[in-house]
């Protein structure tokens, strides 16, 4: 259960750092989403999942980017194996 909650958490977190980049609200509301999950036990399974997904649409932009315009610089590879890495945990805690 710990491993769980430090991974929402964490998430959570990280989603509400991007969010001043967003106008509408999406982030921060699904920052609370796995924030609420991280203490109520039968959508914890559930949030995991989602944040697997969410981080695999940015791995999907950043190969499309980094493929179409090169590897400007090596924080995006760096970023890209780091979102990889969240991805292979939030795998890890659903089994």
């Amino acid at each position: 259960m710990l491993p769980q909650y430090l991974y929402l958490i964490s998430s959570a977190f990280a989603l509400v750092y991007l969010a001043r980049f967003d106008h509408y609200g999406v982030y921060v509301a699904i920052a609370l989403f796995w924030v609420i999950s991280a203490f109520y036990k039968p959508l914890s399974s559930l949030a995991i999942w989602s944040v697997v997904i969410f981080m695999l649409a940015f791995v999907l932009i950043r190969i499309v980017d980094i493929s179409m315009n090169g590897l400007s610089n090596t924080y995006y590879l760096y970023i890209l194996l780091g979102e990889i890495l969240i991805i292979l945990i939030g795998i890890y805690l659903t089994r």
